[in-house]
């Protein structure tokens, strides 16, 4: 199995997991295992155990387990390629091919490259001739730890610096080209091509943008000069960097986004660090493009995990915008609402005083004022909904009408149930502040609007206060009945731990006997068994998808041995195999009463007795056969 080109079982022979561990948590000795506090959530007794044989990890306190690049993943903030290409150069693995080992090489030139300039332009910040720059940065109110921190740099007003001095360091012309930090020559008023290249960043503040394992990709660079415009330009996508996919200082931020389960995502390099000089550390900002479905991804990604997910678990996952009311960027996240929900996200919208950013509420009101602000930010459907309503104050009434109706637009493109319920009397009681009659007549008014608006649409079943339609009814559902042998996850475990018998027993089981990342485990081990493969844990480990590497630390870390394991089997295979012949003769036994046809009856009596003789089997303990 590959990952990011990497041959993951080689990273596994050369990893120690306790060597990878141990600088994130302190480990302690325990009989074969080692356990510690854990790092994903708050505990006094540990209860996280590594499982060196193994190589797996699980915690019995928050559930989180995994194998190596599962716990990379985790502790930075990453995706499973990036941790398994974090440890492959770790380890000094090199991509399995030999075309992903030349593109890895290029891409480490291309990082080395943009290292090299990030040292260049902060050393220009720090020469004479960054004077400038320097007192620009000081009149915006950056403090030195910021700019240190940030590694804020300076382009000379030079044509070719940054090419004289990369060149100088062994890059070439067409490596800083591909790299978007020269641009080539044009050809001259005669046609002929001049050859060469000038620096893409000239007089402009430099701020370097990393990836999530702070790995410097491009760069933003700031105008100096009144008459320069752009007055920012970033680097252009390349190899690298792909601006729709990255967000300004998201190294700096992914620690406090898990541990907070929230973001605040602002538009402007310079209000990033505002923000975190105010405190809020779990701040990132948009390349110059809205957010887009993989900004939505990476934060569903990077807030669902860690201990912010347990402070965040009543609201879910949380985004907090604090745009500019009247941005493009805050239009269009309110035009990816469907984006949001999918991913699980709340979203938040600050509401900063008119022509303020956040960092010019940080240097004339101060960082309380703009915690505050943070504090306030309201849902996003209600934050809308109150500018519309403030924008229509002290109107006419046709105006405000219109405003009502725009209103109402908005609740149209809430999904339908208890939140939408919730902002049409919200609007109701907010239009009106006279007697209750005057409110309830409201309330019937917006009702009344939306079905029509809904109607309009073609979407005449979610019409407001119509009759809920029913759930299509399904098969009666039989509770399985509690084992007195082994619980499913310490069965799973005897099977892997004791792969002569998993041949025997795997064969009589399905994966809907399971479910969650258990059913995952079981369907790579039927794997294993039906290629003829041998059943141990570290061929189970290599066999199973990634995304279920927690389950299946769960069922090895979690696995109890017991002294008569194959009787023990028996007995749990049985009660899970009769389990799933409980739940179909219930199933068939639904499907009799509701079919007319005495064709379909037949069909379903004969399922019946087929059912009937395996429990039969059962019963009569002959639920395999002889080795």
């Amino acid at each position: 199995m590959a990952g990011g080109g990497y041959d993951l079982e080689e990273i596994r022979r050369r990893a120690d997991i306790v060597e990878i561990i141990s600088p994130h948590v302190a480990l302690r000795k325990a009989g074969r295992r080692l356990v510690g506090l854990c790092p994903f959530h708050q505990e006094k007794t540990g209860s996280f155990t590594v499982d060196p044989e193994t190589g797996l990890w699980h915690c019995f306190g928050c559930k989180a387990g995994g194998d190596l690049f599962r716990f990379v993943e985790m502790i930075e903030k990453v995706t499973f390629a990036e941790a398994a290409e974090m440890l492959a150069r770790r380890l000094g693995v090199a991509p399995r091919r030999p075309a992903e080992a030349a593109r890895q090489r290029g891409r480490e030139r291309l990082l080395a490259l943009h290292e090299a300039a990030s040292r260049f332009f902060q050393a220009q910040l720090r020469a004479r001739m960054g004077e400038h720059a320097r007192a620009y940065l000081a009149g915006r109110g950056v403090a030195p730890a910021s700019i240190e921190g940030f590694a804020l740099g300076y382009a000379p007003a030079s044509w070719d610096a940054l090419l004289n001095a990369m060149q100088g360091r062994g890059f070439s012309g067409q490596e800083l080209a591909q790299a978007g930090l020269v641009i080539p020559r044009e050809a001259d008023a005669s046609r002929q091509v001049t050859g060469g290249f000038y620096d893409r960043f000239r007089d402009r503040v430099i701020f370097p943008i990393r990836d999530g394992s702070g790995r410097v990709i491009a760069f933003g660079g700031r105008a100096l000069g009144e008459d320069q415009q752009p007055k920012y330009i970033n680097s252009p996508d390349s190899p690298l960097f792909q601006k729709g996919r990255v967000l300004y200082a998201l190294d700096h931020a992914r620690h406090a986004m898990a541990d907070t389960g929230r973001a605040l995502v602002v538009e402007g390099y310079l209000d990033v660090i505002a923000c975190h000089e105010a405190g809020l550390a779990e701040t990132v900002a948009t390349m110059g493009t809205a957010l887009t479905p993989d900004h939505v991804d990476l934060f569903r990604r990077r807030l669902s995990e860690g201990r912010g997910a347990e402070a965040s678990a009543v609201g879910g996952p949380g985004l907090i915008l604090a745009f500019d009311a009247d941005s493009a960027g805050l239009a269009a996240a309110l035009r990816s609402r469907d984006l949001f929900q999918q991913a699980g996200l709340s979203v938040r919208v600050v509401t900063l005083p008119e022509g303020l950013d956040p960092d010019r509420v940080l240097r004339e009101r101060g960082a309380e004022a703009l915690r505050d602000l943070v504090s306030a930010a309201l849902p996003m459907v209600e934050w809308e909904l109150t500018r519309i309503l403030r924008r229509r104050e002290g109107r006419s009434e046709t105006d405000r009408l219109v405003g009502l109706r725009e209103a109402v637009a908005t609740l149209g493109r809430m999904p339908e149930g208890v939140e939408r319920e919730y902002y049409t009397r919200w609007l109701a009681e907010h239009w009106e502040s006279g007697s209750p009659s005057r409110t309830a007549l409201t309330e019937t008014a917006i009702r009344e609007e939306l079905t029509r608006l809904l109607a309009r649409r073609g979407d005449r079943s979610r019409r407001m206060g119509g009759p809920v339609p029913a759930e299509a009814p399904t098969a009666r559902q039989v509770p399985e009945k509690p084992s007195a042998s082994l619980g499913k996850a310490n069965l799973l475990g005897a099977l892997i731990t004791h792969g002569e018998l998993a041949r025997r027993y795997v064969a009589e089981l399905k994966p809907d006997d399971f479910s969650g990342g258990q059913r995952a485990v079981f369907t790579a081990l039927q794997r294993l068994v039906a290629e003829g493969e041998e059943v141990t844990v570290q061929s189970l480990v290599a066999a199973v998808e990634p995304t279920a590497t927690q389950s299946l630390a769960e069922v090895l870390v979690g696995h109890v041995p017991e002294d008569r394991v194959a009787e023990s089997l028996e007995s749990g295979v049985a009660r899970l195999v009769e389990d799933r012949l409980r739940r179909r003769e219930a199933e068939l036994r639904e499907r009799l009463e509701q079919v007319d046809s005495q064709q379909a009856r037949e069909g379903i009596l004969r399922d019946l007795a087929e059912v009937g003789r395996e429990r039969s089997r059962l019963a009569g303990h002959r639920l395999v056969g002889e080795n």
